[in-house]
């Protein structure tokens, strides 16, 4: 921890307290996380989503970045700068219990240690997804699309991983269980998704961020402790897909069970090819 350089930034009406609380969350992670350190992590605590948008469009702007927008609704990181910053905005963060709290940051913190350089930010397509995209006919905005979205789901995964091995785990069911889950809207644009082979091959790689996220939670060996955090949230992942029929619901699980069950290389680069390379069963 000594060697990190740990700046936290507000922006609007933060109360100190606020800034306190999250930086000594970070202090405490990284302490824990000591063997991996970035040399420096740059956070922005924003207090309204609509100005945390702001500045990433600002950011991307100035930075010629092109790539589309993450989930910012609470938090988000990014490493455009070389070493890795994080976002939270105020007035999402702060609807969440406290102990959610405490893992959303911790889930950020994460992120910057395993994912803080720019090669976390750009990934190659693997040859056998180009092969297969060709043989099934998915175009290329899409098949980037779906590498996007698999890198994400992925870093999400490693994440969890991290913070379950660091001792981490209250803070990530709670956080899991106050922030997955489908809005009507997303809910009901499957009816739309699933008429084009394209769309809803996105629809279902979408769903794969909060399914891997806690996919880590749900494998912990089971303890009384835990049982039923672990029910709550097997069965907040289940929500998750109970829309899509059963048929779709039965392919989406038994292609997620594959993927979660070979991410088990140290390397991000390898686990995302190999998880877009199940993906394309999706199709």
């Amino acid at each position: 921890m000594a060697n990190l350089e740990l700046n936290v930034v507000t922006r609007g009406g933060i109360p100190w307290s606020v800034k306190r609380e999250i930086e000594n969350t970070l202090r405490d992670c990284y302490r824990k996380f000591s063997s991996r350190l970035p040399y420096k992590v740059d956070v922005f605590i924003v207090d309204r989503e609509a100005n945390m948008r702001a500045f990433l469009r600002d950011e991307k702007l100035k930075r010629g970045i092109t790539v589309r927008d993450d989930d910012i609704s609470i938090c988000a990181h990014d490493a455009w700068c070389g070493y890795p910053r994080m976002l939270i905005c105020f007035e999402e963060w702060a609807q969440l219990g406290k102990l959610a709290r405490v893992g959303s940051v911790c889930h950020e913190a994460a992120h910057t240690v395993l994912h803080g350089s720019l090669e976390y930010c750009i990934f190659r397509m693997p040859d056998d997804a180009l092969c297969a995209a060709t043989i099934k006919g998915v175009d290329s905005g899409t098949l980037d699309q779906a590498l996007y979205s698999i890198s994400v789901a992925v870093k999400d995964f490693e994440a969890t991983r991290l913070l379950i091995n660091s001792g981490y785990i209250e803070c990530q069911f709670a956080f899991g269980l106050e922030s997955l889950g489908l809005s009507e809207q997303e809910r009901a644009a499957w009816k739309s998704a699933r008429e084009n082979r394209q769309t809803r091959f996105i629809y279902l790689l979408n769903l794969l961020r909060p399914v891997l996220f806690a996919q880590p939670l749900l494998v912990i060996p089971r303890s009384n402790k835990l049982l039923e955090m672990q029910v709550y949230l097997g069965r907040r992942a289940e929500e998750l897909v109970e829309h899509l029929g059963d048929a779709e619901r039965s392919r989406f699980i038994q292609v997620t069970n594959m993927m979660t069950a070979g991410l088990t290389a140290v390397d991000t680069h390898k686990n995302v090819d190999f998880a877009l390379n199940q993906a394309m069963s999706l199709v």
